[in-house]
């Protein structure tokens, strides 16, 4: 359901108070960059600004928000820079409300290129996080044009809608344990939410993590107090259970390689999660699901030829 979606036009510079905003800041102008993804001539590589917002990847605010042009400057101290992706032909979505405070001589890097480039620094405006992938326009972009700092024109963008749901948290009510297959990244933003928290605390469970790049397995399973929930939330903040141990034993050590040897990011980028088996949280559950952990071991070899060491 949306907050906001209806035939009467409301302006953006209302919703965003863009008057306010301008006495704030008397020297500043506000800009409306509206990131169209490109090709990379040179290398040949796609920026593909949504792919990139929905993955959440590292380097995101940098090659979307904060990259110059290689000839000309596209932000500067000048400007309070309003942030848009597109999300279908002509819908753009509010991603990020930002205060130049330097235009050069800051590099970054670029994964996909494999290039140093000019990057400049800025403040988040924190007032309009609120609106951060709720909020979306409909805009056609000028050919060979992507900002407009014109005021009247700034002053005409009319919002589409307000949603009540981010854009990132689209499709992810919890829908079934037999349904939870995520990547890390999927993984990562879903557990802040509600009805996971409570659905994934709630029971025992045996799991598998799937290597996506490799095929590799680790079959596990989680009996604490929290049940699933709190093992995995093991796993976002450090890619293996640094405190697990059976029998006195530490059946981790593969996942703790990995995580040594190729870093987090090797993790957020090829990893996902499903759950295979769920058990009451009760002494009967806890045995049941080391039984079936040992089970699926088997089933899958992870032991012979994936991340299990036990």
């Amino acid at each position: 359901m949306d907050i906001i979606k209806q035939s009467t036009p409301i302006l953006l510079k209302d919703v965003l108070y863009f008057d306010k905003l301008r006495k704030k800041y008397p020297e500043k102008r506000i800009k409306l960059r509206f990131n169209t993804s490109w090709t990379d001539k040179q290398t040949g590589a796609y920026f593909d600004f949504l792919t990139m917002y929905e993955n959440e990847e590292t380097t995101f605010f940098n090659d979307c928000v904060l990259s110059q042009g290689a000839k000309t400057r596209r932000i500067s101290t000048k400007d309070i820079v309003f942030q848009f992706i597109e999300t279908s032909p002509h819908k753009w979505l509010f991603i990020d409300a930002v205060n130049v405070t330097n235009d050069f001589d800051h590099k970054g890097f670029n994964k996909t290129t494999k290039r140093d480039f000019d990057v400049a620094e800025a403040e988040r405006l924190h007032e309009y996080e609120p609106f951060f992938g709720r909020l979306t326009v409909r805009w056609k972009n000028k050919p060979q044009q992507f900002y407009y700092i014109d005021q009247n024109l700034v002053d005409s963008v009319e919002v589409q809608e307000i949603s009540e749901h981010a854009y990132l948290d689209r499709d992810n009510s919890f829908a079934g344990y037999e349904n939870v297959c995520k990547t890390f990244v999927e993984l990562r933003r879903i557990l802040g939410r509600k009805d996971w928290i409570e659905a994934l605390s709630g029971v025992y469970g045996v799991y598998v993590i799937t290597d996506n790049k490799t095929g590799k397995a680790y079959i596990g399973s989680a009996y604490g107090d929290n049940g699933i929930y709190g093992r995995w939330l093991v796993y976002i903040n450090s890619g293996y259970d640094k405190d697990e141990k059976e029998t006195g034993e530490y059946p981790n050590k593969k996942l703790k390689d990995l995580v040594q040897r190729e870093g987090m990011a090797y993790i957020t980028e090829n990893f996902q999660y499903t759950i295979l088996e769920i058990f009451p949280k009760n002494e009967i559950g806890k045995d049941r699901a080391l039984q079936r952990e040992s089970y699926w071991k088997k089933i899958f070899h992870t032991r012979m030829y994936g991340y299990n060491d036990n």
